[in-house]
């Protein structure tokens, strides 16, 4: 079969946008009307290459960040006496900047699809370093409440988010390597900044560390300066099929195919609470870019996997910041193209734009600046907050059935990108449009709630994040309340954050070839056995020995979470199941070191650990019947023969 063309217009002018649109039928008012109008959207990893640079960025955009949330408990005794308030009352101000670091999860993500990883990015770093600065001048507990835990906390989780997704766009076959790698810097910042942090109160105070620390959250800001947007395609289809009609809408600068004789209606689609509060429509009801593809379907629950309907002409345009591509890219498209197994079944038809080069100085190529894309939506991706290997995924696996040589996987991204509307894709201003609401509707939907299992895996991380943060903050004062040497005490941390970083390789890995579920379940009892019994010795080898097992074994909340979810709940609820969870984890951090420091106030560290390893403990036992009910719930929802 000869190559198929791609055609390439060497202009400066932007290529007009022409997107094929499906018709949505829903018996409410949402997203403007009962017809809604759809468009297929496809981002393209560039595999390596900038994505390095990017993981990078990453990698020590997290360091710093959770370097700094982490290890508080460096500073805890140095403000409370600074500002002669209670050590519970300031363990609470940390506690409200990890809570918000959580719960703000869902807002932060509709801000990504508004206004893309790079402006969350540099904002949220605006934001926690001016916040940390003026924490410096703090001479009162409200206000260290409200700079240091909400605003600094709202500003952490737009760092968070945007660094922990970003990467995931940039590779497909390295993608768990490279998320891998970028979730590590969290590990290791802790392990670097909690003696870093230790010494430099003892010598100048809790006022200029964090003065520090604003200075570093606010270098974050030009690391997110190298999450350039990606090359991304509008999906075109054209039909001879006489009984279609293509109606063009310049306005929108979209193709809207509208089929005549045969259109078909989703029924009894009722909107959500969330849907109604939100005014948006959930992810789910709308079709991947596969099914916007495929001829043959039409309908919102259409399922992933590569296009098989014949139609005349499959046409991509490239769409890249400021209209143009280069030289780099171009070659990208065309191997992509050249190993896709569309090309078996469609005639493709790759249109780019390619601006001509314009002169610049040093200064200028060094500072060179894309824009974000209006119409990207990275948060309208299944995918987006999965990090493990996607050959376990089904969608990947059908995207690479019947090919024998390795390839891209265009089929997958086509699987696993849902369709945007035009009056999402026409709304350039404004914060909260569709493409934030639509996140929101889609994060805290509840309908999983619904579920047994789920609300047991939502009750578990409440219970596990009640005990999650103690270890961190109280170890080192406990153990030098036992006697031992303090510059020990202050590596105790350090050794957690290792072994951290450890745990979140090898447990990744393993989840890999076994049950997530049975996995996560061993490794939170090992947490909260560990944590009660971390109190029976205060030999020094036993208390790194307890350090090292629960930061290995309790990295699994963060590693394992999305493996998890996708195994009960499939990648289509990754999404929603995130959002839900994201909020359980916050309110347990919320109350986790204020009450073990009025347990510990009260009847000294050792309940304060013993309750801590309790409610872990706790945590991971309520997950064992989750399998038995989540398959059980399966067998109910399906349809009787």
């Amino acid at each position: 079969m000869p190559p198929k063309p791609i055609l390439v217009k060497n202009e400066t002018k932007k290529s007009v946008l022409l997107t094929p649109s499906r018709i949505v039928s829903r018996p409410d008012n949402l997203e403007g009307g009962e017809e809604t109008e759809i468009a297929a959207q496809i981002v393209v990893p560039q595999e390596g290459g900038w994505g390095w640079v990017v993981v990078a960025a990453s990698f020590l955009s997290v360091f710093i960040l959770d370097g700094v949330s982490f290890t508080f408990g460096s500073l805890l005794k140095d403000i409370s006496n600074d500002l002669n308030v209670s050590d519970s009352l300031i363990a609470f101000v940390n506690s409200l900047a990890v809570a918000i670091y959580f719960i703000a999860g869902p807002m932060a993500s509709a801000f990504i699809n508004r206004f893309g990883f790079r402006a969350c990015i540099m904002s949220g770093s605006v934001l926690s370093s001016f916040s940390l600065f003026i924490s410096y001048f703090s001479t009162n507990y409200p206000s260290l409440c409200i700079f240091y835990g909400f605003f600094a906390g709202f500003g952490y989780c737009l760092i968070n988010m945007s660094a922990g997704l970003i990467v995931g766009f940039y590779f497909e076959k390295l993608r768990s390597l490279a998320l891998a790698i970028a979730t590590c810097g969290s590990s290791i910042g802790v392990m670097v900044f909690f003696p870093l942090n230790t010494y430099l109160v003892k010598l100048a105070g809790w006022r200029t560390t964090t003065l520090l620390h604003s200075g570093l959250i606010g270098v974050i800001y030009f690391l997110g300066m190298t999450f350039q947007p990606l090359l991304s395609f509008t999906v075109t289809k054209s039909t001879e099929d006489p009984t279609r009609t293509v109606t063009y809408l310049p306005c929108l600068s979209m193709a809207t195919v509208r089929p005549t004789m045969s259109r078909t209606k989703t029924e009894g689609l009722v909107p959500t609470a969330a849907e109604r509060l939100f005014c948006a429509v959930s992810n789910l009801n709308f079709p991947t870019a596969a099914a916007v593809v495929d001829d043959n379907k039409v309908t919102s629950d259409a399922q992933p996997g590569p296009s098989t309907g014949a139609v005349s002409k499959l046409t991509l345009t490239a769409n890249a910041p400021q209209g143009g591509i280069s030289p780099r890219q171009l070659k990208q498209v065309q191997s992509i193209m050249s190993r896709t197994s569309i090309q078996d079944k469609k005639t493709i038809e790759v249109t780019v734009t390619i601006e001509q080069p314009k002169k610049s100085g040093c200064w200028g190529r060094l500072c060179h600046w894309d824009q974000h894309i209006p119409q990207s939506r990275p948060m309208y991706r299944d995918d987006v907050f999965y990090d493990g290997n996607l050959d376990k995924l089904p969608a990947y696996k059908k995207s690479k059935m019947g090919t024998v040589t390795s390839k891209t996987g265009l089929e997958y991204q086509l699987a696993v990108s849902r369709a945007a509307t035009a009056v999402d894709l026409k709304e350039k201003r404004g914060v909260f449009t569709t493409a934030a609401r639509r996140v929101l509707a889609t994060m805290m939907d509840t309908k999983l709630l619904k579920k047994k299992s789920f609300l047991c895996l939502c009750l578990a991380g409440l219970l596990i994040y009640i005990g999650f943060l103690i270890p961190y903050v109280f170890i080192q004062d406990r153990n030098s309340e036992e006697g031992l040497d303090p510059q020990h005490c202050s590596l105790f941390v350090s050794v957690i954050g290792f072994s951290n970083a450890l745990g979140r390789l090898i447990l990744g890995a393993i989840a890999c070839y076994l049950d997530p579920l049975y996995v996560f379940i061993f490794a939170i009892l090992m947490s909260g056995i560990s944590t009660i019994a971390s109190d029976l010795s205060f030999n020094l080898y036993y208390q790194y020995f307890y350090c090292f097992i629960f930061g290995f074994f309790v990295s699994s909340v963060a590693s394992l979470r999305s493996m998890v979810l996708v195994s009960l709940y499939g990648l289509d609820n990754l999404t929603n199941a995130t959002g839900i969870i994201l909020l359980f984890q916050g309110i347990g951090s919320l109350i986790s070191t204020p009450v073990a420091s009025v347990l510990k106030n009260v009847y000294g560290y050792s309940i304060s650990f013993y309750v801590a390893g309790i409610f872990i403990t706790i945590g991971g036992l309520m997950l064992l019947p989750v399998k038995k009910i989540s398959a059980k719930e399966k067998k109910e929802t399906l349809p009787t023969v």
